[in-house]
């Protein structure tokens, strides 16, 4: 009886390691790609990347299922600090209402420190999962893991409700479906 318990519980384990473990390696497929500005300049390419069989278009702009957001940057070159203003002002933009930012100061202060300067054609991708928030990988590597509902909502909502223009082109191929 104590090797068929042990058993089950080896294979509740297994069972749950290999759920989370196909969590997290998503199948990605692109729907869409647009120019993210920035006043009068574009300074990236963005991509948007969904998992395979879903199309809740709602439900990706409330920030309910994974996505990924790839990140071309077009700019010849850009310091660390224009870098910084940039997603400053982009995530400043997209908080509900100033006493949240304000309290999320700090936390986005911290994110913009792992921010580095740029040059042409560098890769960022950010990687959102609802319960976990979202990983920013530059080059493929973990660059920095942002948390709290928030600062991920404002993040999420400066690239897909931003402008009907940019939205229309990042769920394009879901719009087509639909």
């Amino acid at each position: 009886m104590k090797t068929l318990f042990q058993s089950l519980v080896i294979l509740t384990v297994l069972f749950v390691s290999l759920t989370v473990s196909a969590q997290k390696q998503n199948n990605w497929v692109e729907i869409g790609e647009g120019s993210y500005d920035h006043g009068f300049i574009y300074p990236y390419k963005i991509k948007l990347f969904v998992p395979i069989g879903e199309r809740n278009i709602a439900d990706f702009k409330e920030g309910l299922l994974p996505m990924k957001f790839s990140l071309d940057w077009l700019s010849i070159k850009l310091t660390k600090d224009k870098v910084k203003k940039i997603f400053f002002s982009q995530l400043k933009d997209n908080f509900d209402d100033k006493e949240t930012f304000d309290l999320y100061y700090y936390v986005i202060q911290q994110f913009l420190k792992t921010l580095p300067s740029i040059k042409k054609h560098d890769k960022w991708s950010f990687e959102y999962y609802p319960d976990e928030g979202t990983k920013l990988y530059i080059e493929n590597k973990n660059i920095h893991h942002i948390v709290g509902a928030e600062l991920n909502r404002a993040l999420i909502q400066s690239w897909i409700n931003k402008n009907p223009m940019l939205t229309s082109n990042l769920f394009n191929r879901l719009l087509k479906v639909q």
